[in-house]
């Protein structure tokens, strides 16, 4: 995936530290943000670059939170979750990744992290893995993260970070258009549903979102927009809506098809599960990505 941003990963001299020096402390950089334009070239990282090193004079166009930041500090692919006590492993939202997921991994990280790879790799190698195995595209897998040493290094909060299920339209734009995702690789993403369920002792949903939650197909859009959903309230009072057959949809699924420019393409993923797991791929590898440098094609 070719990168077009330029990610800040310190303020320790230079530009940044010239930068932060002759403007108002509302628009100084901070680490986490993401330059996108240099003196007029965008969408050219390597040229957004020279302009930074070596052009006395510049006007930059800025990103607050690219790379997971918001107007918090912290945050990157890290494998902070894994330290339970504490930071984003004892965050509400990380309910059931860190007893759960990580213990089904616990037999190759105890045999491999961090001596061959680290955990950050780990979690995304076994991640696109399980979606290739359950019938999903083969996503490629590049190596090179670097793990947080203790839950010090966790964002300071879960605020912004994912979207809420029981939230429409704006608010999806609102978590993933500052971190560089549109309309379209916001629908890609959702289509994830298409695989596992909701627990009401983790999310306070519960329920699959289809009938068959082990294969990673295009089944989530075409349920969208054929099958009927019914208000109900969770056992844990959470609002969500459930078809005849039992599935389930969330206010935030909804909503892709209740705005123009989401539905366009849940009926694109519909009709043509290629093109679903092309745009689901790019994104799904950009999220990956996103705050990582130096990332390798080999272990």
């Amino acid at each position: 995936v070719d990168r077009k941003v330029l990610p800040v990963m310190a303020i320790t001299g230079g530009l940044a530290e010239a930068w932060n020096k002759s403007c108002p402390e509302g628009q100084q950089m901070m680490r986490g943000d993401s330059i996108i334009e240099a003196n007029g070239t965008r969408d050219d990282v390597a040229e957004i670059l020279e302009h930074c090193k070596h052009q006395k004079v510049i006007e930059l166009v800025l990103v607050r939170g690219l790379n997971f930041e918001g107007d918090l500090t912290g945050g990157c692919p890290n494998a902070a979750l894994r330290f339970k006590e504490s930071g984003e492993g004892a965050f509400a939202i990380s309910a059931g990744l860190p007893t759960v997921a990580l213990s089904l991994l616990a037999p190759i990280t105890s045999k491999y992290c961090p001596y061959l790879i680290s955990h950050a790799d780990l979690w995304t190698l076994a991640a696109n893995t399980a979606i290739r195995v359950m019938g999903g595209p083969d996503i490629p897998t590049k190596f090179g993260r670097t793990d947080a040493k203790s839950a010090a290094e966790s964002v300071q909060s879960q605020v912004g970070r994912l979207p809420d299920g029981d939230k429409g339209v704006d608010h999806l734009r609102m978590i993933f258009h500052p971190k560089g995702f549109d309309d379209k690789a916001i629908v890609a993403l959702s289509g994830a549903h298409t695989v596992g369920g909701c627990h009401a002792d983790r999310s306070g949903f519960e329920g699959a979102w289809t009938e068959e939650p082990l294969r990673f197909d295009n089944s989530y859009f075409i349920d969208l927009l054929n099958k009927a959903y019914t208000e109900e309230t969770s056992s844990k009072g959470m609002p969500q809506h459930r078809s005849k057959s039992g599935t389930i949809m969330l206010i935030s699924d909804l909503a892709l098809i209740q705005d123009p420019a989401f539905k366009k393409h849940v009926e694109t993923y519909a009709g043509d599960k290629n093109a679903f797991f092309n745009d689901f791929t790019e994104a799904w590898v950009k999220l990956q990505e996103n705050g990582c440098f130096n990332l390798r094609e080999i272990l």
